[in-house]
């Protein structure tokens, strides 16, 4: 009878334990054991990993709510501002709880002269990134905002964790003078450069955005590289793996066309750009297919850069100087069949 007492007051403690855990759990909240299934109150939820986080999923219909959107941001919007053209503008749309998109849904600007900005990143978090490149004839001397409600799916979807689709109503931005755009900034103003990021750390909050922007007055500046790297494999690279160099500059630089870098090699010969675009580092990529094979190691020439008929400029168009180091072939980057 003793150990049939103990036995029952132990798994009172846990079941104890398991109700203080279920309780403290909520649909998009963290979560640790994949697959793990709690109760709160008459909602049943399951631990799931949602891009590369883990997050409680409600299991039950009742609890599907809708996200809603909470914030509505320009990023920077608080600071004296002045977009040239090639720059980039910024909005960030955060919800109420973490949502799904597919496609490139659209948000538009309030502006006589600029109006969609396309869905770039932020998907499995609760905010979302929007951006738009100025291009050129696009003027705002009265200063742009954002149209309320204006947030279209364009054939995509944005919905919660659970499938539900999002309420996309939300507010407008007034038009201010502290965000004026033209081709050239008139003498002593500001002008905006935003630091690129990916898409997997650019829509946390829209604080985290605004503090990848930095403000800085046009400068003649050629940009300049300071440092040009393989993303080393640690001894090979097989098929369908991504051979990838990086190339950092000292200052931020935009990109048009497919710039390239040839490769020293017995298998491939270049590396495609592939992102980077307004930030200080550029990413270059090829995906090794069957057949390309080097049993030597990958390495690259001096001054290997290849334009093709595109740009690599800084924010007020200086083009950068695209000298660097050569790179000697290493045993430790061989391509092989598997």
């Amino acid at each position: 009878m003793f150990k049939k007492l103990v036995g029952l007051f132990i798994a009172l403690c846990l079941l104890g334990g398991l109700q203080t855990q279920a309780l403290a759990a909520g649909a998009g909240e963290k979560c640790n054991s994949t697959g793990k299934i709690v109760v709160v109150g008459t909602s049943r939820l399951v631990c799931a990993k949602v891009g590369t986080t883990k997050v409680w999923v409600a299991l039950d219909s009742s609890s599907f709510t809708a996200p809603v959107i909470t914030s509505v941001a320009i990023a920077p919007s608080s600071t004296l501002t002045y977009y040239l053209t090639g720059q980039i503008i910024h909005v960030v749309i955060t919800f109420d709880t973490g949502v799904l998109v597919t496609g490139v849904p659209q948000i538009f600007l309030d502006s006589d002269t600029i109006g969609k900005m396309s869905y770039v990143g932020g998907s499995g978090s609760q905010s979302l990134l929007f951006s738009y490149v100025t291009m050129a004839g696009d003027v705002d001397n009265v200063g742009f905002g954002l149209k309320a409600n204006s947030l279209v799916l364009n054939g995509g979807t944005i919905k919660s964790l659970n499938g539900t689709a999002a309420t996309l109503t939300h507010p407008g931005i007034a038009k201010s003078t502290t965000r004026k755009l033209g081709p050239t900034a008139p003498s002593g103003t500001t002008t905006v450069t935003t630091v690129a990021t990916t898409a997997t750390t650019v829509a946390t909050t829209a604080t985290t955005i605004a503090t990848t922007t930095t403000t800085t007055v046009a400068s003649s500046a050629a940009p300049k590289i300071t440092a040009i790297t393989f993303k080393e494999p640690g001894a090979k690279w097989i098929v369908g793996q991504n051979v990838q160099v990086k190339v950092t500059f000292d200052l931020p630089v935009l990109v048009t066309g497919s710039p390239y870098i040839g490769l020293l090699s017995d298998g491939i010969n270049k590396v495609l750009y592939l992102e980077g675009s307004g930030g200080t580092s550029l990413i270059f990529s090829y995906t090794v297919l069957a057949g390309d094979i080097d049993n030597t190691g990958v390495g690259m020439a001096a001054d290997a850069f290849v334009l093709n008929g595109g740009k690599i400029i800084s924010s007020s168009g200086v083009a950068a100087v695209l000298t660097h180091a050569a790179i000697a072939r290493s045993s430790l980057r061989k391509i092989a069949a598997s």
